[in-house]
């Protein structure tokens, strides 16, 4: 299984900042406020036996899961020195990072554990608002928090603010699962989620060798899909806006199969049967080991 390039030397690894600049930069910031006051009415509708609903994530009920979302916000508001240009190489392997942010994950849940559902669901909606409204005047072309599964180095906003809706929708899907309910699937809600988690790609491949000008087409099939390109060019492997007649290799999947591998609530064995390729294998299997999420499940 590749590792996705997450080691070695910190100089030769793809920068976010340089991925972000592949395709045109995301505005969710509209759709990231109406799925929360989604995710907020549904909760209204929970009876004790489904905040007490296990989850996808090991360990978490949907109370679990509700309270990290709460996490989440009350982080967004935190003030934030900008992130330096300058590519530190102290910076922390993938699995270093991903681990620690589980630490915090549960450090956080044994803290806040006892909020009760009513309070939780009245503190998402008022922080919630507040992350909204400094969203709302944000320059999305600044510095953001760090999205280390684009790169490395630093993160423009408009890339941080598509990944914090992207966990946010992964989240509140598997709050729906658990209790027997759909997820919100269809292209309003799904396909930036999608478009946001293939900004992935060149990070996945670019311990990969291939020559340059090979390229890999990943086909997301259904109302909410749409397909992506990544082409090896010089020094990286890069995002492009077409090319499938041009595909070294073709990868396709349909949506609700994409985001669960991606965010690794599906495992990539349990996600392949439902994944068909085409052309160079090597290339191909690259792009079903893609992970779009800080996790130590790669």
């Amino acid at each position: 299984m590749t590792t996705l390039g997450l080691r070695g030397d910190p100089a030769r690894m793809v920068r976010s900042w340089d991925v972000a600049g592949d395709l045109p930069a995301l505005d969710v910031r509209q759709v990231f406020s109406v799925e929360r006051r989604e995710l907020l009415v549904f909760l209204r509708s929970l009876d004790a036996q489904g905040w007490a609903a296990p989850t996808a994530n090991p360990g978490w009920s949907v109370h679990d899961v509700a309270l990290h979302l709460l996490g989440n916000d009350i982080g967004r508001l935190r003030v934030r020195s900008p992130s330096s240009d300058a590519l530190s190489r102290d910076e922390p392997a993938f699995s270093d990072l991903a681990a620690a942010i589980d630490a915090s994950n549960d450090a956080w849940g044994a803290v806040a554990g006892r909020i009760g559902p009513a309070l939780l669901i009245d503190l998402l909606a008022f922080v919630g608002a507040k992350v909204d409204e400094v969203f709302r005047v944000a320059d999305l072309g600044a510095p953001g928090v760090p999205v280390a599964w684009t790169g490395t180095g630093p993160t423009p906003l408009w890339l941080d603010i598509t990944r914090e809706y992207a966990e946010r929708w992964v989240h509140h899907a598997q709050i729906r699962c658990a209790v027997g309910d759909r997820p919100l699937l269809s292209r309003m809600w799904l396909h930036p989620v999608l478009d946001g988690f293939m900004r992935c790609l060149p990070r996945a491949y670019e311990s990969i060798p291939a020559p340059e000008g090979s390229m890999v087409a990943v086909q997301v099939t259904g109302d909410a899909g749409g397909s992506w390109f990544v082409r090896r060019g010089r020094g990286r492997w890069r995002l492009t806006p077409s090319g499938i007649s041009q595909a070294t290799a073709t990868v396709r999947m349909d949506a609700d199969t994409a985001w669960r591998l991606l965010s690794r609530t599906a495992t990539v064995d349990a996600s392949l049967p439902a994944i068909t390729t085409e052309g160079d294998e090597a290339l191909a299997t690259a792009a079903t080991r893609a992970v779009a999420i800080m996790t130590t499940r790669v």
